[in-house]
């Protein structure tokens, strides 16, 4: 097979990937829901250094381990000095994407040589479902870099089998102290797939498990056991609760699987990671030639989804481990390939141009006062409560990104390798403008300062009469960043016995039906989020 074309220069790529990761990390509160109340656990294990038991306003959350929650909070600790809080954690999730796009990059090289770690990251840098949930503040950042690495380990197995044990060892070890049994499991059953081919059925193999096995166990079993010491029943909660009754659907934790999600997600989310794979798959088959060397990201990729459709809930964000493997396929189907069709140029031109028109007319709705009635209705459905405004450092930086992706666009490349390199610069122009332009009315929209601040007065005359408050209906999210904004711990009627002696509720409604008997009361103060229109708050005096 006809190998690629030279990779992209080290001073483009290294351009594209620092204009892709970095803007939407810093500038924004946090969001609902993933990253308000991820934002509660790391500040708690900032301020009380315990590790063990994640605690989000003053209860228990088991539902992941404290990996990525540590790791937020050393970067809090450590830059919180020139960025608020939110933004200081929120670098750990740029820390973990870097971290992973070199595993993938060493997954890349394993399979298909030195020059092809740059291309992998390039389609990676280039998929569509990525760029948002990679500059959030969630640990599925550290997940998809413990898949990352795991691949990696499978990747060089057959040529280094110790150096493969250490990374796929520590890359199962990032996964399981990210989000718990998924990601090992899914490693550990994809390698032991791999032994049904005869190439894998070697002692250096062997070797490779069995380092990695060693590497892998021992952080997770100290925590497990560490947690275990704490406290059996909540080592029961988060063994069964939140990982295999989330599995099940027993324990009710997230939204359910709608028939075929996966099927209607992939398609857009994946793109253009899945079209490529299928044309070396396609390849593959007519040629009557399966290539060994796909076979790691081909098990990897297929246990991860088998496990995806089995399970009982599914969001998009799942998918995120979906997308190493799919980029190792995608990479063959670029190997060899020719030029494009030109009407497959002209098509995707004109998706990245409508795409940036109305991105473009979207930002200048934000930042100026348009005298037009299409104008302002936009605004008041996208944007509700959002006063235009005009920033200019924010379109500064944006000009200097374009410019400098322009500078990047230049590159010559030939055939299908150039239409790629530009969808991954156009793509992550397209992210600038969101991430730059947009991201104050966006953050307008999804924080909760506003809200919450305003309730502190009235919390903190409370306190001082020596009350406490209950609260119905409160979500983790709005937990978490009601103690980060206004100092309140609530006592929940759903989980604490002692919040029926409260004089004070704090009600969380959606869509504003007030539950028996509080529909009869009048709140003594009543609030929402800016531009949302289901949350309403309301604060009730009881007695």
């Amino acid at each position: 097979m006809a190998e690629p074309p030279a990779p992209p220069r080290w001073a483009p790529f290294l351009a594209l990937c620092l204009l892709w990761l970095l803007p939407g990390l810093i500038g924004h509160e946090p969001w609902k829901p993933d990253e308000a109340y991820t934002f509660g656990l790391v500040r708690h294990l900032a301020a009380s250094g315990d590790w063990v038991v994640p605690m989000l306003a003053g209860e228990p959350f088991l539902e992941k381990p404290p990996l990525f929650f540590l790791t937020a909070s050393w970067t809090m600790r450590l830059f919180e000095g020139w960025l608020g809080a939110p933004d200081a954690a929120r670098l750990a999730a740029g820390l973990w994407i870097a971290i992973g796009g070199l595993g993938l990059a060493s997954a890349a090289r394993g399979l298909y040589g030195p020059g092809h770690g740059r291309w992998a990251l390039a389609l990676l840098l280039g998929t569509v479902g990525l760029p948002l949930r990679a500059h959030q503040l969630i640990t599925d950042t550290a997940l998809l870099a413990g898949f990352c690495w795991g691949l990696a380990g499978l990747c060089h197995a057959k040529d280094r089998p110790v150096p493969a044990g250490l990374m796929l060892g520590a890359g199962a070890a990032i996964a399981f102290l990210s989000k718990g049994l998924l990601g090992p499991g899914c490693l550990a059953i994809a390698a032991l797939a791999l032994l049904g081919h005869r190439s894998y059925r070697s002692l250096a193999y062997l070797q490779t498990l069995a380092i990695a096995l060693a590497i892998a166990l021992p952080l997770p079993l100290c925590w497990m056991f560490s947690l275990h010491q704490r406290s059996p029943a909540l080592f029961h909660v988060w063994l069964d609760a939140n990982n295999f009754g989330r599995f099940r659907g027993t324990a009710q934790l997230g939204p359910r699987a709608a028939r075929g999600f996966y099927g209607l997600t992939l398609p857009w989310y994946a793109l253009p990671l899945w079209p490529l794979a299928l044309l070396a798959l396609w390849r593959a088959g007519r040629s009557r030639f399966a290539k060994v060397e796909w076979l790691p990201p081909l098990a990897l990729f297929g246990v991860t989804l088998a496990v995806l459709l089995a399970a009982a809930d599914a969001r998009e964000l799942y998918a995120l481990p979906l997308l190493p493997p799919l980029a190792l396929l995608a990479l063959s189907g670029l190997r060899g390939a020719g030029t494009p069709p030109r009407w497959l140029k002209w098509l995707l031109a004109l998706l990245m141009a409508a795409l940036a028109g109305y991105l473009l007319l979207g930002a200048a709705a934000l930042s100026f006062p348009l005298d037009s009635i299409l104008a302002r209705r936009w605004l008041e459905h996208r944007f509700p409560g959002w006063a235009p405004r005009f920033l200019p450092g924010d379109w500064l930086r944006f000009l200097a990104a374009s410019a400098l992706l322009a500078w990047c666009w230049r590159q010559p490349m030939p055939g299908a390798a150039s239409l790629l390199w530009r969808w991954s610069l156009g793509l992550t122009w397209l992210w600038c403008v969101m991430a730059i332009l947009w991201l104050p009315a966006l953050d307008h929209g999804m924080r909760y300062r506003e809200a919450f601040s305003a309730l502190k007065p009235r919390l903190d005359n409370i306190a001082r009469g020596g009350d406490c408050v209950a609260s119905l209906g409160l979500g983790e999210p709005q937990r978490a960043l009601l103690e980060y904004y206004a100092g309140l711990r609530t006592l929940r009627l759903e989980a604490s016995p002692a919040a029926g002696r409260c004089r004070w509720l704090l009600l969380q409604t959606l869509h504003d039906p007030v539950p028996s008997p509080y529909d009869a009361l009048r709140p003594v103060y009543a609030f929402q989020r800016p531009g949302d229109r289901k949350e309403r708050f309301r604060l009730y005096k009881l007695w």
